[in-house]
C-alpha cells in the first residue's frame, strides 16, 4: 500500500541556526554592494520624509486616546522589542505606522494596545529577518489573551489599507546612520567610538518618542541634534566639527537663479533631509534644549534598556557637569522660545558657541492640517476586554501611591538621577561606566 503524499510545509519545521559571523559577513556584504546607490538612497529619504511624517494635530482630535497614554504604550513596545532583538530601525517605523494611522482613524482606548502591536508586527516584516518577526501566537501572549489572533490580522488589514500600503519611511536610526557617516569628514572614527556615538544617541532617539514635541521636527533634525548631543556627552568634537565644514561648504556654493524654487524639494545637504538654513540650525537648537529638559523624563524601561550599556552613566555625568546650564534651562520648563540667553545655552550644550552665533528668532514648528468634514472613520475590530494591558508591573503614580491598575491613567516617570545606592554601573579605572568599550574622560 503506497503511502499517502502530503503537501505543504513541514507540521513542526525545525528553525534554521544562522550564525552570528555569517550575519556580520552578510551585513558588510550588504553595505559594500549597497555604496554604489547612496546619492538614490538618501534623495528617496528625502522624499520619504516629507510624505510620510504624522501631523500631531490631527492625534488631538481623538476622542478617547491622550497623550498621557502614549508612555504607557511605548514602554510596552520597547519590551517586546527588546525581548525578540529586533533592529532599532523596526521600533522607529512602529511608532511613526502608529502615529500615521491615529492621525487618521479615531482609535479606541482597548485597541490602542492592538494596534501598537500589530505595527511593530508589520514594522518587523517591512526591516527585519523572518526568524525574528513575533508570531501571532506570540503576540496573543503577550496581551495576555486580550485580543485573538483574528483581530491582529484583521487590523493589519485595515492599518495598510489606511495608510495605502505605504510603509517606507526615513527612521530616526536611518538619519541618524547618515549623520554618523557624514562625521567621518572631520577625522575617520574607529568602530569602538562610533559605537559609543550611536548608542548614545540611540537612547536620545528613543527618548524623543515620548513626546508629542517631535512629531513636528522633520526626522533628520532630530536624528542630526541626538547626534551632537551624543557627541557632546562623549566629549567628542567631530559632529560640532563636521557640521562647521558643511555650513561653510553651503555657503561658498552658490546656488543658480530658478524662479520655480518654491516649488522644488530642498537640496540634501549630509543629513539634512529637509535643506540646511538658518531655521534647520534654530530647530536643532530647540530640540536640544527640549531634549535635555525631557532627560528628567526618562522611564523605567527606557533607563533599565540602556544601563548595562553604560549610556545612562554618561548622561549623567553631562547632566551634572552642566549643572548650571540645566538650572537655567529648566526655568522656562517644557514652553522653550528662543531667545538670546537660550540659544548660547543650546551652543554650549552643542559645543557651537565657539564657532556660531545666531539673532534670536522664533521659528514655527507647525506644520499644515486637514480636517475631515464628517469626522474619520473608526476601527473595525471589537475587544472582550475594556482595558489594554500594557505591562504586568504596578504603577507608582507621581504622590508615591501603588497601584494595580494595569491602564495607569496617568504617566509616571523615573527620575534620570536616582540615589548613589541604587546605581549598579560597573566602574572603569577612569572612574566612570564604559559605553561599548568606549571611556569618556572622566568628569571633575
Amino acid at each position: 500500500m503506497s503511502q499517502v503524499c502530503k503537501y505543504g510545509p513541514p507540521s513542526h519545521p525545525r528553525p534554521r541556526v544562522y550564525h552570528r559571523i555569517h550575519e556580520l559577513i552578510e551585513t558588510h556584504a550588504n553595505a559594500k554592494l549597497t555604496g554604489e546607490y547612496h546619492e538614490e538612497y538618501v534623495q528617496t529619504l528625502a522624499t520619504l520624509e516629507g510624505v510620510s511624517s504624522a501631523n500631531p494635530e490631527m492625534i488631538d482630535l481623538q476622542p478617547e486616546i491622550q497623550w498621557y497614554m502614549r508612555p504607557f504604550l511605548i514602554d510596552f513596545l520597547i519590551e517586546l522589542h527588546s525581548s525578540f532583538k529586533l533592529q532599532p530601525q523596526t521600533l522607529f517605523l512602529c511608532l511613526n505606522i502608529i502615529d500615521r494611522y491615529c492621525a487618521k482613524r479615531i482609535v479606541f482606548k482597548r485597541h490602542y494596545q492592538l494596534v501598537g502591536c500589530t505595527a511593530l508586527w508589520i514594522a518587523g516584516k517591512y526591516e527585519d529577518k523572518k526568524s525574528r518577526v513575533p508570531t501571532l501566537k506570540e503576540l496573543t501572549i503577550m496581551c495576555r489573551h486580550a485580543y485573538d489572533e483574528e483581530m491582529f490580522v484583521q487590523m493589519e488589514m485595515h492599518i495598510l489599507g489606511t495608510l495605502e500600503w505605504s510603509i517606507g519611511h526615513p527612521t530616526l536610526e536611518d538619519c541618524l546612520q547618515l549623520s554618523i557617516a557624514g562625521s567621518h569628514l572631520s577625522g575617520p572614527l574607529d568602530d569602538t567610538t562610533a559605537s559609543a556615538v550611536g548608542a548614545v544617541a540611540r537612547f536620545l532617539c528613543e527618548l524623543s518618542l515620548y513626546d508629542k514635541f517631535y512629531l513636528a521636527v522633520p526626522t533628520s533634525i532630530v536624528a542630526i541634534t541626538a547626534h551632537l548631543l551624543a557627541c557632546s556627552m562623549l566629549q567628542l568634537p567631530t559632529a560640532a566639527a563636521a557640521l562647521k565644514q558643511l555650513l561653510e561648504k553651503t555657503e561658498t556654493t552658490v546656488a543658480p537663479f530658478d524662479d520655480d524654487v518654491e516649488n522644488k524639494q530642498p537640496p540634501v545637504h549630509g543629513a539634512f533631509l529637509s535643506g540646511l538654513d538658518d531655521t534647520s540650525l534654530l530647530m536643532i537648537k530647540k530640540t536640544a534644549l527640549m531634549l535635555m529638559l525631557h532627560l528628567n523624563k526618562t522611564t523605567e524601561v527606557l533607563s533599565k534598556k540602556y544601563q548595562a550599556s553604560g549610556v545612562i552613566q554618561v548622561v549623567r555625568n553631562y547632566h551634572s557637569s552642566h549643572s548650571s546650564v540645566m538650572q537655567e534651562l529648566s526655568e522656562s520648563k517644557d514652553n522653550v522660545q528662543l531667545d538670546a540667553r537660550l540659544i548660547r545655552l543650546a551652543d554650549i550644550l552643542l559645543q557651537l558657541h565657539d564657532e556660531y552665533y545666531y539673532k534670536p528668532r522664533s521659528p514655527s514648528f507647525s506644520s499644515s492640517t486637514s480636517s475631515f468634514e464628517s469626522g474619520p472613520p473608526v476601527t473595525p475590530p471589537s475587544a472582550t476586554s475594556q482595558c489594554s494591558v500594557f505591562s504586568n508591573k504596578r504603577s507608582i503614580d507621581s504622590g508615591g501611591f501603588v497601584s494595580s491598575c494595569n491602564t495607569p491613567t496617568h504617566a509616571s516617570f523615573h527620575p534620570l538621577v536616582p540615589p548613589r545606592s541604587a546605581t549598579k554601573i560597573r566602574k572603569k579605572r577612569y572612574g566612570s561606566s564604559c559605553v561599548a568599550g568606549y571611556s569618556p574622560v572622566a568628569i571633575n
